[in-house]
């Protein structure tokens, strides 16, 4: 018997004011599985996966985390089920440092085994460990889409959302870094 959907989007409709940007999306992630949701610039990507965390709110159909409707449930409430999403704009504090940063992914979690999810993060990215006493302001966009990352996989999420997660990739730093320059 194949596994049950940990996430179930069913004829999925989300719109901007008088704006449809989704009109009836429909897919599955199994457990242990990643999606790619392709499109153009515009296509309902990021709208779809606000509507899963509950940052837009959808006119019409369902989202189902693990048999759960959390269509309509307020963003804390959705993170609270295990789901964490990497934005687009990263949304992280600069003025911070990276440790402070990814340290805020594990407030769901009250701080529970926060040393050992820390070490497993510094151990995926090891630039980060040189980097945690700075401000992420002072890091590279790549450098600063890792600390997105990782403060979001400091939650232990059950459903991990990322979206562009290449922004911030070297062939795209250079427009994002004050420190860069054009050769």
């Amino acid at each position: 018997m194949p596994d049950k959907p940990l996430l179930e989007i069913r004829d999925l409709h989300v719109g901007y004011g008088k704006k449809p940007i989704l009109r009836g999306a429909s897919y599955d992630v199994l457990p242990g599985e990643c999606l790619t949701l392709l499109g153009a610039n515009g296509s309902g990507k990021s709208t779809s996966l606000n509507a899963v965390c509950g940052f837009v709110r959808p006119s019409s159909g369902s989202v189902l985390f693990d048999g759960t409707e959390t269509a309509g449930l307020p963003p804390h409430r959705i993170f609270a089920h295990g789901i964490a999403q990497v934005s687009q704009a990263r949304d992280l504090f600069p003025d911070l440092s990276v440790e402070d940063n990814l340290r805020l992914g594990a407030m769901r979690r009250g701080g529970r085994e926060l040393a050992g999810t820390l070490a497993g993060i510094y151990d995926r990215f090891p630039r980060l460990k040189e980097r945690r006493r700075q401000p992420t302001r002072t890091l590279s966009g790549g450098e600063q889409q890792m600390v997105a990352i990782g403060r979001a996989l400091m939650s232990k999420p059950r459903l991990l959302l990322l979206d562009e997660p290449r922004v911030g990739s070297r062939r795209n730093s250079a427009k994002r870094s004050p420190r860069s320059s054009t050769h």
